[in-house]
């Protein structure tokens, strides 16, 4: 029980922070202190802030005093609910009670901010990863493996002789079935040639030199012979334009190891016990909270 209790004492009281319970905090200062509830100029600019982000303007006052009255309504069912331990073991306020937690340590994180030099250590930790993959225009003759069945692939080939042979004056318009599929895409990167042909076209079109006709090349619809007519090759992207994006790796990175830090504290705080059943799953579990497992 001693695993289960004490952790949600600290959340219980991280969530009344983060809500202005004033009285919860002063738990024991008098006799009668868990029959207190104490309404400051706190709880009042809380209501007030919340207000104004969902509506976009300050209470009315007699908005402000219907704000109160739900708080004060709120409150005391909560402290009757309380009272009676309707909290406990109750997955749901668990589980809210725990994501309260991971938003207190996530905002934790968030306000260190990076240096240039840290960004750049990452830029140049991984600089492979901040690269303009290579874009092609290229144009594509459709052979369709439904019309032709087991003559495609030869009818394909039979075209792609005559479209090589020089000054053979071989006309692209007169081959090829019609179909939906776009005759020719332009500054198309293998993701945006991907979603229209699949993948695998993609793979093998992207690496094609522009000139030549080749082929045939499969993709889900059929056979195509593919002339690249123009291509741009992959190119580093400067520490400037991916600035931003470095910045929210961090602040991912500085976040994950907060919380790591945070529960490594905590493991070290409490005694985690299990039965020789259970205990092949804790130990895994508890490599996980301390980071030791990626």
């Amino acid at each position: 029980m001693k695993l289960f209790r004490e952790p949600l004492l600290h959340f219980v009281v991280a969530g009344a922070l983060l809500f202005g319970a004033y009285a919860w905090l002063n738990r024991g200062a008098g006799e009668d202190s868990g029959r207190s509830i104490l309404i400051t100029e706190r709880e009042v600019a809380w209501l007030t802030e919340t207000w104004s982000r969902q509506w976009q303007r300050p209470p009315t006052a007699t908005e402000m005093q219907g704000l109160v009255a739900d708080y004060l309504r709120e409150t005391l069912l909560e402290r009757e609910a309380r009272a009676l331990e309707l909290d406990r073991d109750d997955l749901i306020v668990r589980r809210r009670l725990a994501q309260k937690m991971d938003f207190i340590l996530a905002d934790t994180a968030r306000i260190v901010e990076p240096t240039d030099a840290d960004l750049r250590a990452l830029y140049e930790a991984d600089r492979a990863r901040f690269v303009v993959p290579p874009v092609i225009s290229f144009a594509t003759l459709f052979f369709s493996t439904d019309k032709r069945g087991d003559r495609a692939v030869a009818d394909a080939r039979d075209a792609l002789v005559r479209l090589s042979r020089t000054g053979a004056g071989a006309d692209p318009d007169s081959m090829g079935d019609a179909s939906l599929l776009p005759d020719a895409m332009q500054d198309a990167d293998e993701l945006a040639i991907a979603g229209v042909f699949g993948q695998a076209f993609a793979e093998a079109v992207i690496a094609l030199e522009p000139g030549a006709w080749h082929g045939p090349v499969e993709s889900a619809f059929g056979l195509h012979l593919v002339r690249v007519t123009d291509r741009r090759d992959a190119e580093p992207r400067s520490f400037e334009s991916v600035r931003t994006v470095l910045a929210e790796e961090w602040q991912r990175r500085k976040e994950a190891d907060a919380k790591q830090g945070y529960f490594r504290e905590l493991l070290d705080r409490y005694d985690i016990e299990a039965t020789d059943s259970v205990r092949p799953l804790i130990d895994p579990a508890l490599a996980t909270l301390r980071g030791e497992v990626r």
